[in-house]
């Protein structure tokens, strides 16, 4: 006759709190374009190049990730109506995973493995929408590892905030541990793009 094995499952303290950050310096957004991953797919499936010019408000738009889906009118007036109705957006992935290179780079542990284990950003879609005073578009020459340097639209945003919600599991990290983790990674890794020219700083303004 088998044995039965009755298996007790216990609980796990979770602590939740909402954390607001505010930027210490602008903040850079910038992901791969519509237009940009239309000409590599169809470059993938060997078809002809397209000669129309991209549009330039579909490649500023799309190139952030956006509260509400992303916009479909893609003119100066779309742009600055979803600035208002829509909501730009960080990502929560990219967020975390900052927390954990501050884990390391700080000298907290040698690894972020407890960490990743430990901790997450509960986020709808994997998206953190920031509040700002001015938006910006900046154009930049990129140089991309192969082919020509191409310009660039970087939506950049100054006076911004966001607000997050964590969960930790409390015999791993208390939440003045990781409210000063979020400082660290504020401090020294930012969010956002053109990190290595200090943009994307921020510091921790609320914790609820």
């Amino acid at each position: 006759m088998s044995k039965e094995m009755i298996i007790e499952i216990q609980p796990i303290s979770v602590n939740h709190a909402t954390i607001t950050i505010a930027g210490d310096g602008d903040l850079v957004l910038n992901k791969m374009n519509a237009p940009t991953i239309r000409q590599l797919t169809d470059a993938r499936k060997d078809k002809a190049k397209k000669m129309e010019k991209p549009n330039e408000w579909e490649q500023i738009i799309t190139s952030m990730h956006w509260r509400d889906g992303t916009p479909t009118d893609f003119t100066e007036e779309g742009m600055r109506d979803a600035l208002k109705r829509n909501a730009p957006c960080i990502s929560a992935f990219g967020l975390k995973k900052s927390f954990g290179q501050a884990v390391v780079r700080g000298g907290l542990e040698k690894y972020s493995t407890k960490f990743d284990a430990s901790v997450n950003i509960v986020a709808s879609g994997g998206l953190i929408p920031i509040t700002f005073a001015e938006h910006f578009i900046d154009e930049k020459l990129m140089s991309p590892k192969r082919g020509a340097p191409v310009l660039a639209r970087l939506n950049r945003f100054s006076g911004w905030t966001a607000t997050f919600e964590i969960a930790c599991v409390e015999t791993a990290y208390s939440l003045d541990s990781v409210t000063n983790i979020v400082n660290l990674a504020g401090f020294g890794l930012g969010i956002g793009s053109g990190r290595s020219s200090g943009y994307g700083r921020y510091h921790v303004i609320d914790v609820k």
